[in-house]
């Protein structure tokens, strides 16, 4: 078969499947049916509700399903109804498994609750592709409380997992709307590192900020080869699995509303210099590198600016008090064969800063229904969701017309106390500095630009999904065996507009813009998904078997369409049809993944427990010779309890299982035709003296790019005790992950533009420890809940190709033989302190002199440069924790909840720019300590204006590296669940903080930034995560 006719089989396969895929979508969701069941004659009905310890149990809610009347039960756990004998009652407390039980002809029932911690090993724990039981769990899976979770605010559902899954690291940018950043088991890529989420069964992409937190039912982290292999060339990096609400057979409508109300702040203020000590450091400068002073600055000029007359805090100017507010409906049921569930949710968040943003909207639409009729089972799914970001970034609105441009919030800490926020007197209206008077510091007015600048993306994505289920074992009578096939059909579209508005303003000679500037860009993101999954189950005697096989088929493209416009008359109208002059351009990909999948899970006698995974994926990312990757995985379980030898009581040992697994993992994150060659059109070449015109290649590619895989192997025990009330897990885990993808360089005889083509040169190990403990106590009155976790994470890279050399960053380097991105510069020997130690030391620079900082000369060669650089310590955290505290004593209940890691080393943009001694800008009040003759007891070198001494070099000066652990209480909570009454079933009122302190040494807004791979210790001024004080409720009506 040639190349043309394997396109055209791969174009008509695309046009098949997509036609089957809408037609199958229709059809399921024509096959919407509900029943209602019909209510009879009713009856007293009493008993009374006790736990798993024989006690009694009050505020149990008891609701007759078909009816309208419930009641709950009082302090000696009794209750009394009126109930007909076709009716169920069903019995719901939080923290303990429901129970529903038929009426009949009985009138007294006694009613044993058991608690949720007593279930637990028999809970079904949703896995890729189907669902097992907990207690039968070979690989590394880790099940979030979400209950718990939903007591504090959550815009994204990736933030719920900060501090509460061992070898979960998350973290936040305070910025509405902004993604957090999550990695699973430390860096296992040089690409991205975010894990693959899954939504009802269908992959969503890495991110999940479209959706809801209110509509989780359940979450799993997938962090092991075993549990995760069966996602194959998409799980490198973990998966996270989420299964969202449904309704309940036989249940009448059940309505519930969950919302709060909250304020941000800015939890802490950077210490910064006022005007008067502003101006004594900058005359100071001034002096050291022997220029006069700015006559704003100098008391004897008439142009003297008073700290009386001008004192500006750009802290207290720029930060403001947020709102945040959400507020989430649901609306579930079911009859006889069919559920359905409804919600909607509006979120929106106001920024902390002053202006037109950040700013942060959403609004979700959900509806769920499923159908059964005999041997069939239908479901359909649909989730619309509208959001509008205003994001705060001077980077991408004025950087492209005045050269680099630092982000925001560093610009609002390093602008003079010295410049006005407003001046009438100005053509903007906002205040600026004299540059004669005050020095050329391109400080811009953030205030001002925030107010001008409109920077938005108003993003709408739809997912339907449906699925449908035939059951073979019903149809056959099949005996102790099970034969199912389903259909799984999805369609994910997104679509999105990118607004960036700039007009003319005047700040300054140097921030001057004349022309007003227009981008709007449109982007659309579609994928379509079919999957085919059969599987078999069966029991024969002591031997329990499940068997799954699978095609999968997905299908993206993503297609983008961008314009510029320059040149608007006022008063404007921002549409890019008014632009005097005006650009545009377009890009369009395609992505096919095709797989085929299998998965064998096998128990003996509940005591030994084997999984087996395979996956085969097909991807067009790659060429022909390596399109095809095979990920296979084993995992085994020993139920040590079970054995006739172990003789510990049950109520003290109620679980011992050593599980341990091998599995290799994919990652196909390499962009769309990578492998492909590019040719430059209409480029330049001289024949003869003549201008002829032709193509050349626009890059050096490696046409035999391949998959990165992951092999990993997992070692670990479950512990339970005293009757689950204590539940412990460790784990061990190696793995080792090569082929990454990686820059080498190549000599410029080739002939190419860029020096560092992509090649499969990279090879990385990580490996650590997890811990998790989970401490109930739930016999009295007074319940509480203690749960801890922790983890250890060791990285180091094997290689990285070019010849073994080293891979630099800012202020960073990564090394064959250490770990990635460590922080690397020169080493501090302390400050000259006479010009005798200048002279004798090695040399630095011309500039250098008393009161600079003296650098060691590591290789002895009488001059500091760069071979005198060295390894100066981690960049990346090894430890990381988490620590909750729950409690109730009868209708009141307590939370707590905190995280952190261990020392790292942190490059910070924010402190360093605060104590760099060059320039005009503000300082942190540190600087006060800087050395001068009369303070030479410091670490901190003198202050001039023009650094030519070296003293901003990257180094591990005290201070300029910094200790970024760091500890985090991050929620407090109080609520109280109000008696029931007549028309709820259940109302709890809440009162909560979020991130309520931090302890840390760290000089920054924020310890639990996010840095690069390859600078993961480089704090670049990320948004202020905000305190938050709010109010809420969450009640369900009768």
């Amino acid at each position: 078969m040639n190349k043309f006719e394997k396109k055209s089989l791969f174009s008509a396969g695309r046009y098949a499947i997509t036609r089957l895929l809408r037609q199958s979508i229709v059809v399921l969701m024509l096959m919407v049916v509900t029943n209602y069941a019909v209510a009879q004659s009713d009856h007293l009905v009493h008993g009374v509700v006790v736990d798993e310890h024989n006690l009694p149990v009050s505020n149990v809610s008891v609701q007759a399903k078909n009816a309208k009347n419930g009641t709950i039960t009082n302090a000696q756990g009794e209750f009394r109804l009126e109930a007909s004998s076709e009716d169920s009652l069903v019995f719901s407390l939080i923290g303990n498994q429901s129970q529903t039980l038929l009426v009949g002809n009985r009138s007294e029932f006694r009613v044993v609750l058991i608690s949720n911690e007593a279930a637990l090993l028999n809970d079904v724990v949703v896995v890729g592709y189907g669902t097992q039981k907990k207690s039968d769990l070979t690989g590394s899976v880790s099940i979030v409380n979400v209950e718990d979770m939903k007591k504090v605010s959550n815009s994204n559902m990736s933030t719920m997992l900060e501090g509460r899954v061992a070898g979960v690291n998350v973290t936040t940018d305070g910025e509405p709307g902004a993604d957090p950043t999550v990695r699973i088991r430390g860096i296992g890529s040089f690409g991205d590192v975010s894990p693959l989420y899954v939504v009802d069964g269908v992959p969503v992409g890495t991110t999940i900020r479209d959706f809801s937190p209110n509509d989780i039912e359940s979450m799993q982290v997938l962090k092991d080869a075993s549990a995760a292999a069966i996602y194959g060339s998409r799980a490198a990096n973990g998966v996270v699995i989420i299964t969202t609400k449904h309704g309940l057979k036989n249940t009448k409508l059940k309505v519930n509303y969950a919302g709060y109300v909250g304020m941000d702040n800015v939890p802490k203020k950077i210490s910064l210099l006022g005007t008067s000590d502003y101006q004594k450091i900058n005359n100071l400068s001034r002096e050291n590198a022997g220029l006069p002073l700015w006559s704003a600055n100098d008391p004897t000029s008439s142009d003297y600016i008073s700290p009386d007359s001008l004192n500006t805090d750009w802290q207290n100017a720029t930060f403001v008090t947020g709102m945040r507010q959400d507020h989430a409906l649901g609306l579930s049921g079911g009859g006889e064969n069919s559920t359905y569930n409804i919600s909607m949710d509006y979120y929106n968040q106001q920024g902390t800063f002053t202006g037109v943003g950040p700013k942060y909207n959403r609004y979700t639409l959900r509806m769920t229904n499923t159908t059964e009729l005999g041997i069939f089972k239908f479901n359909v799914s649909g989730v619309y969701s509208h959001s509008d970001q205003n994001t705060l970034n001077t980077t991408n609105q004025v950087g492209s017309f005045f050269g680099s441009e630092p982000p925001m919030v560093l610009q609002i800490l390093t602008m003079i106390p010295t410049m006005p926020v407003y001046d009438a007197s100005t053509s903007s209206g906002y205040g600026s500095y004299n540059t004669t008077t005050q020095g050329e510091m391109y400080s811009l007015n953030m205030v001002g630009m925030n107010n001008m600048l409109k920077r938005s993306t108003i993003v709408d994505r739809m997912l339907l999904s449906g699925t449908g289920e035939v059951d073979f074992g019903k149809l056959f009578l099949l005996k102790n065996q099970g034969l199912k096939y389903k259909l799984n059909v999805s369609w994910d579209k997104t679509y999105a507009k990118d607004f960036n508005w700039v007009p003319t303003f005047d700040f300054t000679p140097f921030y001057t813009n004349t022309i007003a500037k227009l981008d709007q860009g449109y982007r659309n993101y579609t994928t379509a998904l079919i999957e085919n999954i059969l599987t078999y189950t069966a029991q024969f005697g002591r031997h329990n078997l499940e068997v799954t096989a699978g095609q999968t088929y997905q299908n993206d493209n993503y297609n983008t369409l961008t314009g510029h416009g320059e040149g608007f008359a006022e008063p404007y109208k921002m549409e890019l049809s008014n632009a005097e002059s005006t650009t545009s351009s377009s890009y369009s990909s395609s992505h096919y993944i095709s797989s085929l999948l299998g998965r064998l899970n096998y128990n003996f006698d509940e005591k030994y427990l084997l999984s087996a995974t395979i996956r085969r994926d097909g991807s067009s990312r790659f060429s022909e010779a390596n399109r095809f990757g095979y990920f296979p995985s084993v995992s085994v379980g020993w139920k040590i309890n079970k054995e006739k030898f172990f003789r510990v009581d049950e109520h003290i040992i109620s679980e011992l299982k050593l599980r341990a697994s091998y599995g290799v993992l994919g990652n196909e994150n390499i962009g769309e035709y990578a492998y492909l060659q590019a040719v430059n059109r209409n480029y330049v070449y001289n024949f003869n003296n003549s201008v002829v015109f032709g193509g050349s290649e626009a890059s050096v590619v490696d046409d035999n790019l391949k998959w990165e895989s992951k092999k990993m192997t997992n070692i670990g025990l479950d512990m339970s005790l005293f009757d689950h009330q204590f539940d412990f897990t460790a784990e061990y885990y190696k793995s080792r992950s090569s082929d990454l993808l990686v820059g080498v360089n190549i000599p410029l005889s080739v002939g190419s533009l860029n020096s560092a083509p992509t090649v499969n040169a990279g090879t990385m190990d990580n490996s650590g420890l997890e811990f998790s403990a989970t401490y109930r106590n739930h016999k009295h009155e007074f319940k509480y809940d203690i749960s801890a976790n922790a983890s250890t994470v060791h990285n180091k890279v094997i290689s990285l190709g070019n010849n073994g050399q080293p891979i630099y960053g800012a202020g960073s380097r990564t090394q064959e033989g250490q770990e990635v991105g460590r922080q690397f510069g020169y080493v501090y020997e302390g400050i000259f302190q006479t010009a005798d130690e200048v002279s004798s030391a090695a040399f630095q620079s011309a500039g250098t002199g008393v009161g600079d900082i003296k650098f060691k000369d590591l290789n002895g060669d009488g001059t500091i440069d760069a071979s005198d650089r060295t390894d100066l310590g981690s960049s990346l955290p090894h430890l990381s924790y988490g620590l909750s505290f729950m409690a109730s004593y009868k209708n009141l209940d307590f939370s707590i909840m905190a995280n952190g890691v261990g020392k790292f080393l942190v490059d910070d943009a924010i402190y360093r720019s605060l104590m760099h001694s060059d320039g005009g800008l503000n300082w942190s009040t540190d600087i006060l300590n800087s050395w001068s003759t009369d303070n030479t007891s410091t670490n901190i070198p003198r202050v001039v204006y023009v650094d030519e001494n070296g003293n901003g070099r990257d180094s591990d000066r005290p201070g300029w590296l910094q200790n970024g652990a760091y500890t985090k209480i991050s929620t407090i909570s109080i609520g109280y669940t109000v008696p029931t009454r007549k028309i709820f079933s259940s109302f709890r009122a809440y009162v909560t903080c979020q991130n309520v302190y931090t302890f840390s040494d760290l000089k920054d807004y924020n310890p639990d930034f996010s840095g690069g791979v390859w600078n993961p210790g480089y704090n670049y001024a990320s948004y202020p995560t905000p305190r938050t004080f709010m109010i809420g409720v969450n009640f369900n009506l009768k």
